[in-house]
Order: C-alpha cells, then structure tokens, then sequence
C-alpha cells in the first residue's frame, strides 16, 4: 500500500524526471483530454498530475503554478 505524504523528489534520478516530464504526464494529459470530451470528470486525475509535476519540479503544488487543465 502506498504511503500517502509528500515524495523526496531528490530521490528520483534525473532520468526519471525527464521520462515523467515528457511522456508519461502528456500522455495522461491527452488521456484526460480524451475522457473530459467523453463527459467524464477529471478533476481529481489533474490534480494528481498536479501533484506528480510538484515532484518533479521540487515545487510544492499549487504554489506559483498554473492549474493543469486537460
């Protein structure tokens, strides 16, 4: 089970931030983008996104950044 709390983002090699940057959270965007179009609510899918782009970044979300939208 997944421990709920704020990631080391000093943990994840550089390689992986770049991988999450550039494919897997467009990716998920398009997706989002797709299901959104479908009627589905992505809300808490963006927010996820939101979270997972703090970590990446080292930027706590919500602060100084744009929300995501699909």
């Amino acid at each position: 089970m997944a421990t709920k709390g704020p990631v080391n983002p000093t943990r994840l090699r550089k390689q992986t931030r770049e991988w999450l940057s550039a494919h897997t959270i467009e990716d998920v965007r398009e997706i989002a983008q797709d299901l959104e179009n479908a009627g589905e609510d992505v809300g808490d899918l963006l927010e996820a996104l939101d979270e997972l782009e703090a970590v990446i970044s080292d930027t706590p979300a919500g602060h100084g950044r744009a929300k995501a939208h699909a």
